[in-house]
């Protein structure tokens, strides 16, 4: 088994994080709402040579899928009513007590699951990737969502 060429924390790319959700925001493609920001899935899809679930087009919309893949992130009674639509995902939540948090310009908050490998890829190899691997499992919504980040983000239709 070969070393890895880098390792990464998530905590170390939280600077990065913050402009990357800034730049997708002043693309109009995310907003904030309660001191959370959520990527708007349905102006994603809208725009020229994107869409949405290119991986799993099937789950567009899946409920249960959509809850698996961002477990408290964006679920619930009180997240839903955050969100613009269900299928929108968290890019960053603001904390609850207890939490950990970073300071941000929406207030103390953290990333959202997606987010941080979308950014950590993207910081050391570049806008684009020729392969991107990871268990069945998160096919949909995982990496469905960083491609539609990625995409927003560098204002292109394929990131891998």
């Amino acid at each position: 088994v070969l070393r890895p060429n880098v390792l990464t924390r998530v905590s170390e790319y939280v600077p990065e994080i913050v402009a990357y959700i800034e730049k997708i925001i002043e693309r109009g493609l995310a907003y904030e709402s309660n001191g959370s920001v959520y990527f708007d899935v349905g102006g994603f899809d809208k725009r020229k040579n994107h869409h949405y679930a290119k991986l799993v087009p099937e789950a567009y919309g899946d409920a249960s899928s959509l809850q698996e893949g961002e477990g408290d992130l964006s679920n619930g009674d009180d997240k839903l009513t955050e969100k613009r639509s269900p299928t929108d995902f968290a890019l960053w939540k603001s904390s609850k007590a207890g939490e950990p948090w970073w300071n941000s310009p929406w207030g103390k908050g953290r990333p959202g699951w997606h987010i941080e490998c979308s950014v950590m890829a993207s910081v050391i190899c570049g806008e684009s990737l020729d392969i991107h691997t990871g268990g069945v499992d998160l096919k949909f919504p995982h990496h469905d969502n960083e491609l539609a980040q990625a995409e927003a983000y560098f204002d292109n239709s394929h990131w891998v």
